[in-house]
């Protein structure tokens, strides 16, 4: 009789999906993820979360990321925010997506994991942003939003029209190469929803 250990199998977080070549997002990853976390080979992790992730707030996480070297980066959400219903909230500001977005295009981030508590609303709004960034069309952003979210409200929708960024962006060479895969420097220097805080020379 065989005695060959079957391997655990390896089980993603929840609204798990790979949307870059080298970031990922999620819902809250627990114990039973950590292995296929690990397939990854993570620099970041990046918390939508209301409260931080420590010791005493989530030791095994914590020590997950200890182990394996990840910089686990907090954005505290608002933790008052009306999460359901046609009128919830929008529980993250303008200011912490360009933090987010600032960490996501430096290629020494990266691969990064992105996950809120459920993986729907808050990572959502982080990508839609981004996807502005990328020149996705409306369209593409709220269908792309919805397979996570199930719904989109007009606050949703609101703060992804009216977002608009500054971002200091690395050289070309220092940045993640899918960011704007296949656009000229002509067309994204003239970026309806980006201003440049610089835009070194390639």
């Amino acid at each position: 009789m065989s005695t060959e250990k079957i391997p655990p199998a390896l089980v993603p977080p929840i609204k798990f999906s790979k949307i870059e070549p080298s970031l990922s997002r999620g819902a809250y990853p627990r114990p039973i993820n950590y292995p296929y976390l690990e397939t990854l080979h993570l620099k970041t992790m990046i918390a939508l979360v209301p409260y931080p992730i420590t010791m005493e707030t989530d030791s095994s996480l914590t020590q997950f990321c200890i182990q394996h070297n990840i910089d686990l980066v907090h954005i505290a959400t608002d933790k008052n925010a009306k999460d359901k219903g046609k009128n919830r909230d929008v529980p993250i500001d303008h200011n912490q997506v360009l933090q987010v977005l600032q960490i996501l295009v430096c290629a020494e981030n990266n691969p990064i994991f992105i996950f809120c508590n459920n993986g729907g609303q808050v990572s959502s709004l982080v990508v839609a942003c981004l996807r502005r960034i990328q020149l996705w069309s409306s369209v593409s952003i709220y269908n792309e939003f919805v397979n996570f979210s199930t719904t989109i409200n007009h606050n949703d929708r609101a703060f992804i029209e009216n977002f608009k960024a500054e971002i200091k962006f690395p050289k070309k060479n220092e940045r993640v190469s899918w960011l704007w895969n296949g656009l000229s420097r002509n067309i994204t220097e003239k970026h309806p929803h980006l201003r440049f805080a610089t835009f070194p020379d390639e």
